[in-house]
Formats: C-alpha cells, sequence, structure tokens
C-alpha cells in the first residue's frame, strides 16, 4: 500500500493519515506475557500422604444474567468481536479545474457491525468513506481484508452505511452490537478504535460530561451530540462508544482542536434516525429536516408587552419564512412560536430535554422527525394563542454546504467556465478562512441567500481560460452570472441550455457589479472545441449536465430562445473600476466595499438550521471560528473530523 498521505490531506477529515506524535489518554490494554512457571516432576511428592493435600479450589460460580450483562469484560470482548478497520482510498474533486480530481489518498477509521448480524450492516463515519475509490475492512485479529460496498451514508449526520459480500467475512465468532440508550450526565463510557499511533485496536475509558446540540464538521449540520472526556483520536472515526451494559451508545466522530479531553459522539437519537430513515425510503437516506424559518429570541419585555404576549408565555418570534417550506404557508412574520410539539420553547430558543434537565435548542424537534412529517405548533397571533400543524421538510439550500461524493458540475463556453457556488468551492479558492476573504457578495449569498424555487442555484464565471474569442474578459473570476440575453439564470443547466439555444448574433452575460461580457454567438461556439484541446479538456460540460431534466420556475418556462433582436448591447463604459475580487473602487481609488470579517458577520444565536436570525433565512450552515474545517483536510480553530 502507498505511504499515507500528509496529515493535512486527511487527518482533518478524521481519518488516520500517517504518524501523528503527542497522543495523550489514549489507553491501549497490553497485556505482560506469563511468567515462566517450574516444571515439577510427579515424583517430586511421592512422599506426601495425599489426604495431607489441601482440597482443589471449587470451580468460580456462574455469574447472575444481570452481572453479565454489565460486565466490562464481557462488554469489551464483544464489541471487540464486532469492530473492523477501515482502509480507504479517496480522491477529492479539484473545484478550481472542476474537470480534474486531486491526487487519491489513503486513511483508516474504524468501523463495526451493528444488529441484527444477519443484517451485515457496518457502520462508520460517513467522512470516513467519502469521495471513496476502493474501501477495504479487516476484523480484529484477523490479517485478511475484504472489499466493502457503501449502502448508504447520511453526510449531514456523518454516519455511513457498509456492508461486505464475501461470505468469509461473516464467519467465525463475529458479533454486532444493539443499540442502547441516551447516556446520562457521568455515565461510564468506553471507546474502541484503531486510532493513529499503532496498528491494533485501541480503548480508552471515560465519562459523558455534556449533552448539546453542535455543528458536525463534516456535513455543516447541527444535531444533537454527547460529549466525552474519553481520548478520541484521528482514526478512531466511526468507532463505537459502548456503555456499561455493552449497548451502543455513539459513535465517535470528531474532536476540538486546541482542547483536551474533548471528544464528540453520535448520539443513539441519531443513529437511530438515520437507520429508521433507511427503513421507511427503502434504504434510502433523506436527511434531517426543518421548519424552514427564521427568528429572533424574544427576552425583551417591551417586545414581549407590545405583541400582548400573557404574563409568563415564552418563545421565540418569527423573522421571515422560506418560500420552499410548507411553514411560508402556515406561518406569518410576527407570529410568536410557544410551543413545538407539546414542549414549551423558551425566550432563548431552547426547551427542556426530557430526562437530561438540560436545556436544548429547540430546533432538535424538529430535526428527529421525517421528511413530510406533520409537527403540532402553537403559536401567538393577533392576541391569541393558535394551534397549528406544519409540514417539515430535509434543508433546501441555495448554496451547498457540503457536496460530498459529488463531483464540480461546470459548463464552458468560449473560454468563459461556469459553475455553482458552493462551500467547498469558497474553500478551494479562499481558504480555509474564506469568509474574510472571499467576494462579499459571495459570502451574502451563503450566509443569506433563500431558495425562491426548487432547483435554484448561484451561478458563477469562476474563471477565463484565455483566448482570442474572450480577449478583454481574461481577468473576470468569481463573479455572479444574473441574467443571459435578458433571461434570469436559474442554475447551471438552464444557463448552458440558454447558450446553446441562443439564436441571435450576440450572447449577453450580466454579472455581478453591473459587469457585462458580450460575445459573438458563432465565434464563441467555433472556438470552444480549440479552447478545450489547448487545455487538454475532455468535455465542455460535467457530466449528465446536458442529459437532466431541465425543471424551472413558470415564468421562466417560455424563456428558453431568447434573442437580442430588440435590444442593443451595450458597452461597460458606465462600470466603475472594480479588481478581480469584485471589489468596486471609487474615482479617487478608494476601496468602499471589502470582504472582512466585519462586512461578512457570523449568524448571530437564534438562527434556525439553515443558519440564519434575525436577517433572512440562509441557504447553508454558519461557518463560526469554532466550527471552521475543510474537505481538503486543513482545519482551523475548530472541530477536527477523526
Amino acid at each position: 500500500m502507498a505511504a499515507p498521505a500528509p496529515q493535512t490531506s486527511r487527518s482533518g477529515l478524521g481519518c488516520s493519515a500517517g504518524p501523528q506524535p503527542h497522543l495523550t489518554n489514549s489507553v491501549c490494554t497490553v497485556m505482560p506475557p506469563p511468567s515462566p512457571s517450574k516444571r515439577m516432576r510427579s515424583d517430586s511428592f511421592d512422599h506426601i500422604d495425599p489426604r495431607a493435600m489441601p482440597a482443589p479450589a471449587p470451580a468460580p460460580a456462574a455469574k447472575p444474567a444481570a452481572a453479565a450483562a454489565t460486565d466490562p469484560e464481557a462488554a469489551l470482548s464483544k464489541a471487540l468481536k464486532s469492530v473492523v478497520k477501515i482502509f480507504c482510498t479517496s480522491a477529492n474533486p479539484n473545484y478550481a479545474l472542476p474537470w480534474q480530481m486531486m491526487a487519491q489518498s489513503k486513511s483508516t477509521a474504524t468501523g463495526f457491525v451493528v444488529a441484527p448480524l444477519s443484517s451485515r450492516r457496518i457502520l462508520t463515519n460517513a467522512h470516513a468513506v467519502a469521495n471513496q475509490v476502493q474501501v477495504m475492512l479487516r476484523k480484529h485479529g484477523n490479517a485478511r481484508k475484504f472489499p466493502a460496498r457503501v449502502l448508504a451514508v447520511g453526510h449531514e449526520c456523518d454516519i455511513a452505511m457498509l456492508t461486505v459480500d464475501n461470505d468469509e467475512f461473516w464467519t467465525g465468532d463475529m458479533e454486532a452490537l444493539e443499540v442502547g440508550q441516551l447516556p446520562s450526565m457521568q455515565e461510564a463510557v468506553m471507546v474502541v478504535g484503531f486510532p493513529t499511533g499503532g496498528d491494533n485496536v485501541c480503548v480508552t475509558k471515560g465519562v459523558v460530561s455534556r449533552l448539546d446540540r453542535q455543528v458536525y464538521s463534516h456535513g455543516r449540520c447541527a444535531l444533537l451530540t454527547t460529549q466525552t472526556d474519553s481520548a478520541i483520536n484521528s482514526g478512531n472515526s466511526g468507532g463505537p462508544v459502548l456503555q456499561g451494559a455493552g449497548k451502543l451508545a455513539g459513535i465517535a466522530f470528531q474532536s476540538l482542536i486546541g482542547a483536551e479531553n474533548t471528544g464528540y459522539v453520535i448520539p443513539v437519537p441519531v443513529v437511530n434516525h438515520f437507520l429508521t430513515d433507511l427503513e421507511r425510503h427503502g434504504g434510502r437516506y433523506t436527511g434531517f429536516p426543518e421548519i424552514g424559518m427564521s427568528w429572533q429570541t424574544l427576552e425583551s419585555t417591551s417586545m414581549k408587552d407590545s405583541l400582548k404576549l400573557p404574563r409568563g408565555a415564552t418563545g421565540v418570534y418569527i423573522t421571515s419564512t422560506d418560500p420552499c417550506y410548507d411553514a411560508a404557508k402556515v406561518l406569518r412574520v410576527g407570529d410568536v412560536l410557544t410551543h413545538v410539539q407539546g414542549q414549551s420553547i423558551a425566550d432563548d430558543g431552547t426547551f427542556l430535554f426530557e430526562g437530561q434537565n438540560v436545556r436544548i435548542d429547540f430546533r432538535h424537534l424538529p430535526s428527529m422527525a421525517y421528511d413530510g412529517d406533520s409537527l403540532q405548533l402553537r403559536v401567538w397571533r393577533d392576541g391569541a394563542a393558535h394551534e397549528l400543524s406544519v409540514k417539515v421538510s430535509v434543508p433546501k439550500h441555495l448554496v451547498l454546504p457540503h457536496c460530498h461524493d459529488l463531483k464540480p458540475r461546470y459548463y464552458i463556453y468560449a473560454g468563459l467556465v461556469f459553475t455553482r457556488l458552493t462551500n467547498f468551492y469558497l474553500r478551494h479558492q479562499y481558504g480555509a478562512d474564506w469568509s474574510t476573504k472571499a467576494p462579499i457578495k459571495l459570502c451574502d449569498r451563503y450566509y443569506g441567500g433563500v431558495m425562491e424555487a426548487p432547483g435554484q442555484e448561484v451561478v458563477l464565471l469562476s474563471k477565463v481560460l484565455s483566448a482570442d474569442v474572450n480577449q478583454g474578459f481574461q481577468d473576470l473570476q468569481n463573479y455572479q452570472v444574473y441574467k443571459v440575453n435578458g433571461v434570469k439564470v436559474h442554475n447551471l443547466q438552464h444557463l448552458a441550455q440558454l447558450v446553446e439555444r441562443c439564436e441571435s448574433e450576440y450572447v449577453r452575460f450580466e454579472l455581478d457589479w453591473k459587469r457585462v461580457v458580450v460575445l459573438n454567438t458563432a465565434s464563441g461556439r467555433a472556438a470552444t472545441s480549440e479552447i478545450l484541446k489547448m487545455n487538454a479538456i475532455a468535455s465542455g460540460h460535467s457530466e449528465g449536465l446536458m442529459e437532466e431534466p431541465l425543471c424551472l420556475p413558470p415564468d421562466l418556462e417560455a424563456t428558453m430562445q431568447p434573442s437580442l433582436a430588440d435590444s442593443e448591447v451595450v458597452p461597460e463604459t458606465a462600470a466603475e473600476p472594480i479588481d478581480a475580487d469584485g471589489v468596486m473602487a471609487g474615482k479617487d481609488g478608494s476601496t468602499d466595499m471589502t470582504a472582512n470579517s466585519s462586512k461578512c458577520p457570523a449568524s448571530p444565536a437564534g438562527s434556525d438550521s439553515s443558519g440564519s436570525s434575525g436577517g433572512p433565512s440562509s441557504g447553508a450552515q454558519m461557518d463560526t471560528a469554532s466550527t471552521v474545517t475543510t474537505n481538503c483536510g486543513q482545519a482551523a480553530n475548530g472541530w477536527a473530523r477523526l
């Protein structure tokens, strides 16, 4: 097997990828060899009267069933028969050159067999097999590796399900772990896995120290988590976290960079949701739904009084609803959401988590439903309480917060390279701290953009491949494309078909900052093939882009053959000076728009699962200083997937 990739290429994804010193609190149990015993001759005792010999010790009594169920040794023995080491070869896309792939990298992680054994299901982390080319499994204590097949992946919850088709893998004394209950605070847990620093299994012990709702760094989705002080290191990803009875308490998946004894576990409710989701939808993963609204806390007495809220009533103030959700038909701006599924919502947006005596963000409640389920809400509206029913939906992002296992989509015309805006594109172009470096308008699309119709995307002119046909436009990069020949662009596929079907003499692109690109239609088409050949690009568009059915809103259906016959191409003389990063300069050369952190703030507390609060609803999860990671394996001041 090739040498492991450098740590920055994979360890940030949470998989062991090379030597990593300075591991702390990683307790690997090593049994010392038995001391050599002296060999006794049988005739050494011939002179001793057998009646003087002590009676043999009675055999130890069998442990009661209840004691055996909580026996740590029995629990560990069962866990060791269920865990597997995962060897993954993966290749990530190149978002700067979307027709290419990055070099392959190798990583290791942990998985385990989940009950029932007859189902032949193995669970691990989604980031352990993301963009996989090949996955191999090895049982504990076995030297042989078996090829595995990915059955389902939930990137939002960072869980993947694998199987092995070879019957020999399932022979022997393999066991399956049963899913247990959500552990209580200070309950002892045990983490089993194959962390970096060695090849054999490693066992660490700790206690549950926190229950909270946190952002999962792999999928950029906030879900329920449990925190433990047990050592969780790179390579532990996907390993089982066990309760005293040997049942599954969760799956190890990430830690907090710069903090000691702080590991995070995917808890049982999230694991069960993933498994039930697959059962309900025939093996297809749908995700974790949300209501589809923005809200703010309601801690101001004056604001409560202005809404005539009854004394003692609590809730959150609804600031907007997203058009693509059922909530847009049911809820109104100005409603006060007081109850979800009978649970009282506090003014800070939390509810009392049953049985744990802790308060959790109320967005946990809709996330535990399933796509299309109805939730019962109580709102205060116009001086009275109203009981409402709203259908929840899986998130509909204008800008994808992740695109694991998806190749970038692109379209090339006359050397102009168009693609869609995604979180991964921003990270690839501007690094882990992209939110302070990317053009402010792109940050605004990510944090504050709202999908107004199904399938809508932010389409970018990402770069221009220089050629005579595009002279004068070669410095343009990372501009949003708003219109083609006067028609509003719905998504990348729509743009491609608008260009391909263009029958006018010129094709006109309207971009950010009022920039305009105009090309001769016939010349652009003729030059495209030569530009592709010069840059060794096999195809002018991503696979399937032109073959997939195009779904458009009704107002765009009749605009598939635009023409400039009745319009005049306006030169770009009116445009103000602008640099390649999309920063507008004043007449004196000063910059009045910059992409800095103050102009692109993180969404405040009180935002919905789309990552927004008092402002517009966002189509993506928040990237904050405490939750920044990158798909390229770099981690910055935040979570590390292990």
